[in-house]
């Protein structure tokens, strides 16, 4: 995700959220499609619920209110708050199985509306709004008459660092920009005893919130190396060195932040982990969702995160809109003979009535 975000700005995501998104897709597709979403989570069958179930179960105990976010003080226990949703486009006969399937395994709660509507963009725009807390106040997917199902996913967080960092140690330091350039930036700063590891000219710490059920890892790569260029494997063997780590004394700074960028298409990221056979025109395989050869049409994602001496609030949002690849698109009118209607056969050239029928009670 980092790598195919642009490199010129902040980028902010949830790995957590798109894996949840994409579990939720997963539970529709069939064939090659399915492979696919299940190579790229990494488990499969019965053992991808499993580890979907057992990943939100250590979560559930932080459940809380989304609106912890805009109050004055950070709570003292971590609040990480999950939310799935499935919208379903008005008449479009969606799988009861399927919707079964997200409301056990996801907690998915299911909306009809209008998809291309101003309704169903107020409704896809109230829930994301609702579950960030308002820190991210609209839905990313856009209205269009072709769209059946719209996945949503959120995770909110809200977390008191277990050792806040003083406000008045907070002042203006000078920050090296990657072009070499120097700016001032808002800059908090502490000393204290704190799991410490270096791998590969990478140098980490990890500082706890609250009881130590959430931490933040701060990396700081080596010079004149961007921070997307850390692969997996690099983050995996520095988070173990700094599980097996003893605290060390750390002069640590920490530019306060608060970055909001834009959303993030996840088009590109989804090809590069190996399921580039989702999107309209690549003849995905979505028929456990639905009928009329459902496909991807739009995929994005935004996300937030504030840090400051208290702590950390991050907020975000996945979405998956699917579009019926086949199926006709919305008429712009509707007729319904459901009333006393007049019937005529005529010729063709001439337009020589040849029957004429008042249809007054079609019972026979």
């Amino acid at each position: 995700m980092l790598a195919a975000a642009p490199q010129d700005t902040n980028v902010v995501t949830s790995p957590a959220s798109l894996a949840e998104a994409l579990g939720m897709l997963t539970e529709g597709a069939r064939g090659t499609t399915l492979t696919e979403l299940e190579a790229v989570l990494g488990a499969s069958g019965q053992q991808r619920k499993d580890a979907f179930a057992a990943l939100r179960g250590t979560l559930l105990p932080m459940d809380g209110d989304p609106a912890v976010v805009k109050k004055d003080t950070l709570p003292d226990v971590p609040v990480v708050h999950l939310a799935d949703q499935v919208v379903v486009d008005d008449g479009y006969p969606v799988s009861a199985d399927y919707l079964k399937a997200l409301a056990e395994d996801f907690g998915a709660g299911a909306q009809s509306v209008d998809l291309g509507s101003a309704d169903g963009k107020r409704v896809l725009d109230a829930w994301v709004n609702h579950h960030t807390g308002g820190l991210i106040d609209k839905s990313a997917i856009e209205p269009d008459p072709s769209l059946r199902v719209v996945l949503q996913d959120a995770v909110v967080l809200a977390a008191r660092w277990t050792q806040p960092f003083l406000p008045e140690a907070t002042g203006t330091r000078p920050f090296t920009l990657a072009d070499g350039s120097r700016v001032p930036v808002e800059t908090m700063a502490s000393a204290r005893s704190v799991a410490y590891a270096e791998l590969d000219g990478w140098r980490a710490v990890r500082l706890p919130y609250g009881d130590g059920q959430l931490y933040a890892d701060l990396m700081l790569p080596p010079s004149d190396v961007d921070p997307a260029a850390a692969s997996p494997d690099l983050l995996t063997k520095l988070s173990a060195a700094l599980d097996r780590a003893t605290p060390t004394a750390v002069e640590l700074t920490l530019p306060t932040l608060d970055l909001k960028p834009g959303a993030m298409e996840l088009r590109p990221v989804l090809a590069d982990a190996g399921a580039a056979h989702l999107w309209c025109g690549t003849d995905p395989d979505l028929t456990g969702i639905g009928p009329q050869d459902l496909c991807v049409s739009q995929a994005v994602q935004r996300a937030v995160l504030n840090v400051d001496e208290e702590g950390t609030i991050a907020a975000a949002v996945t979405e998956i809109g699917m579009a019926g690849s086949s199926a006709p698109g919305r008429p712009d009118k509707v007729l319904h003979l459901d009333r006393p209607f007049l019937m005529e056969i005529a010729a063709a050239h001439t337009s020589w009535s040849l029957f004429l029928a008042a249809v007054r009670d079609p019972r026979h």
